[in-house]
């Protein structure tokens, strides 16, 4: 079941009238993935107008379409509903699901981890909706809304930012009794600048929490912390972190084979929780560690949360571990990549005591500072021990000559397959990486 199984609950979500009875399976903007009795919202983008494929959309199975192209106030039809903005019509629709929800509605946002955590918490929750993938943006983030069930006890939706502003729109449909901010670092500096206007986009969550609410932040930064106190004084702020200055902080610490092993630890419960993942690293710690407070503001058995987390049931999202040529291990972590999440990776990878071998394509949206930034992923790599670096794309050429010897750097696709076929052993743990517009998994299937 979902907010919308047919026209009539679309007439009162978007406050229209729209024909009666019309049923409504799915919910699509991309007539390449409709279903039959879906509906289809044609968004105007860059490359493509989905006002043109409305027509293909009924062909295909469409029950109903929204559209924003005046034509379409000329065609009578009484299976095109039109609207004067089908991306304001998508908030509009969500905003009005989430005003009539009376479950939890849980917001998480910062420069990494915000998938992870997100399926960490929806996990670890008994009956809960989350986002779809990573539909995080204004399009895709009520969409996530849309497919939730109405009869969740929870609603767990990530949003993401690309400029100043971004959060705040998106926080504002959810109005999130709970708001988790995974943390702050070096991502869209191509529009946000620098860290404070990381900082500042990320914290417009803040404003949005139910009066009475919850914000739970990490305690890295003591200036941000201060920031973030006094934003508000009538919502509760619980901090995370690795030192005892947090409200909730890691202990007892135990790298294994099998993942790691860690405690919880707080002046807020009367026991230590003992936690013991398959997922990796210590920012999975932290992304652990702001989940758990999240049950805790929820009242949640905490006791049930390491249970569900222990029985292995999550998994990584990003660094997807399998064997590989030669019978290699592959470390696939193509989705994405910034400065930050960048060094988290190397952490990761030189924990293996195998020859370990970073492939790492650009990373983009960093403004000004990209060769800088570039320059200090090569030396975080020979600083922690790293082996081999093989950088692919123009900004690549300052992590491999920060890197120094042991580096490569590869300007055509098919010479860094040809090398990994040639020179990966069954000794090498291989690590990937780069910015989604790199599309770093095409050396995977090499």
């Amino acid at each position: 079941m979902k907010f919308i199984s047919s026209s009539n609950d679309l007439s009162v979500y978007l406050d229209l009238n729209i024909a009666k009875g019309i049923p409504i399976k799915n919910i699509s903007i991309d007539t390449r993935t409709l279903k039959k009795d879906s509906l289809f919202i044609a968004i105007k983008g860059d490359k493509f107008d989905g006002n043109d494929f409305v027509e293909e959309a009924f062909e295909k199975g469409a029950s109903l379409a929204i559209a924003d192209n005046k034509k379409f106030l000329k065609i009578r039809n009484k299976k095109i509903v039109y609207v004067k903005n089908t991306i304001r019509a998508l908030k509009k629709i969500s905003e009005n699901i989430i005003k009539k929800y009376d479950g939890n509605v849980i917001a998480i946002t910062g420069s990494n981890g915000k998938t992870t955590t997100t399926n960490i918490i929806a996990n670890s929750l008994n009956n809960t909706s989350k986002t779809i993938g990573n539909y995080n943006n204004e399009i895709g983030m009520p969409l996530s809304i849309i497919n939730a069930s109405p009869k969740s006890k929870n609603i767990i939706i990530e949003i993401g930012a690309a400029k100043a502003g971004d959060i705040d729109y998106l926080s504002k449909i959810l109005n999130p009794f709970i708001g988790v901010i995974t943390n702050i670092g070096n991502s869209h500096l191509e529009t946000l600048k620098n860290i404070n206007g990381v900082l500042k986009v990320k914290s417009e969550i803040v404003n949005n929490i139910k009066e009475g609410g919850y914000l739970i932040v990490p305690n890295e930064n003591k200036k941000h912390l201060s920031y973030w106190k006094l934003i508000r004084d009538d919502i509760n702020i619980y901090s995370f972190g690795m030192t005892k200055s947090a409200d909730f902080f890691a202990s007892d610490i135990r790298v294994k084979k099998e993942g790691i092993h860690f405690k919880i630890s707080s002046k807020l419960i009367d026991k230590d929780i003992q936690i013991k993942t398959s997922l990796e690293g210590e920012h999975n710690i932290k992304n652990i560690l702001s989940s758990f407070v999240t049950h805790y503001c929820l009242d949640n058995n905490i006791n049930n949360f390491a249970l569900k987390l222990n029985s292995n049931k999550i998994k990584n999202v990003r660094q997807i571990k399998s064997k590989w040529l030669k019978g290699s291990i592959l470390i696939d972590d193509t989705y994405n990549a910034n400065p930050d999440s960048s060094k988290k990776s190397i952490d990761l990878l030189s924990k293996y005591k195998k020859n370990t071998i970073l492939v790492i394509g650009d990373m983009l949206e960093l403004g000004k500072y990209k060769k800088k930034l570039h320059k200090e992923v090569g030396e975080y790599a020979k600083a922690n021990g790293i082996n081999i670096v093989l950088g692919f794309g123009e900004l690549t050429k300052e992590t491999i000559k920060a890197f120094g010897k042991k580096g490569i750097f590869f300007d055509n696709e098919e010479s860094l397959k040809s090398y990994l076929i040639k020179n990966i052993t069954s000794k090498d743990v291989i690590l990937i990486k780069g910015s989604r517009g790199m599309k770093m998994e095409r050396f995977i299937n090499v």
